[in-house]
């Protein structure tokens, strides 16, 4: 089965692939990172959103626009799916558990670059650790991330500069509000993960 990493990877160039339609904007950086703007310089879009979601969840859940319950509110919905592999989509990948910090720069850090650097005590509690060749991050962040901040993701991650995606938006773009509500999942087993309950016993899980 292919890793988390490998999984995101596959969905970048993809979105790469239809980046006019997406409104997102490809920049390759000095030091070999491709940097994929979701909505922080560029427009971004709410099919740009869904992928960004997927993405945070390494490839192991879907995200998809549906009808919102009319008691609960009266407008769209995201529905987040993580029905194989909920712990590993959702807390080894999606839980923006990393705080990415540089000079005059700092953003939440999520997707599965976490599992790669495996930083987070998270980590001895549920497993899904990995060592690939490349690794896919995504930042909720209010500017673009420099060279130094991307070398030293990599460095953390045990990968070279080149064989680094990062993905970026903020949270009050488009793209970034559409991936924050698709973290419906996440959250439930976030909360169960502190009130120390097994998430080994979870087998799926989805929400709106």
């Amino acid at each position: 089965m292919a890793t988390l990493n490998e999984r995101a990877w596959e969905l970048c160039d993809a979105m790469v692939g239809d980046a006019e339609g997406l409104g997102i904007a490809v920049h390759m950086l000095d030091c070999g990172a491709r940097l994929i703007d979701c909505g922080v310089k560029a427009s971004g879009s709410a099919e740009a959103g869904l992928l960004l979601a997927q993405i945070c969840m390494g490839g192991a859940g879907h995200a998809e626009m549906c009808r919102a319950e009319p008691d609960a509110w009266d407008g769209p919905g995201v529905r987040a799916d993580a029905e194989s592999e909920p712990i590993a989509a959702c807390m080894a990948s999606q839980y923006a558990g990393w705080a990415i910090k540089g000079e005059k720069f700092f953003a939440m850090g999520s997707g599965p670059m976490r599992a790669a650097a495996g930083r987070e005590e998270l980590f001895h509690d549920i497993g899904h650790c990995e060592k690939p060749d490349r690794c896919v991050g995504v930042l909720e962040a209010g500017k673009l991330p420099p060279d130094a901040v991307c070398i030293d993701i990599a460095e953390k991650c045990g990968v070279a500069s080149d064989r680094l995606t990062l993905l970026a938006a903020r949270t009050a773009s488009e793209a970034g509000t559409m991936q924050i509500v698709a973290r419906s999942v996440e959250t439930a087993l976030h909360k169960l993960h502190v009130l120390k309950f097994d998430l080994g016993c979870v087998q799926g899980g989805w929400g709106i």
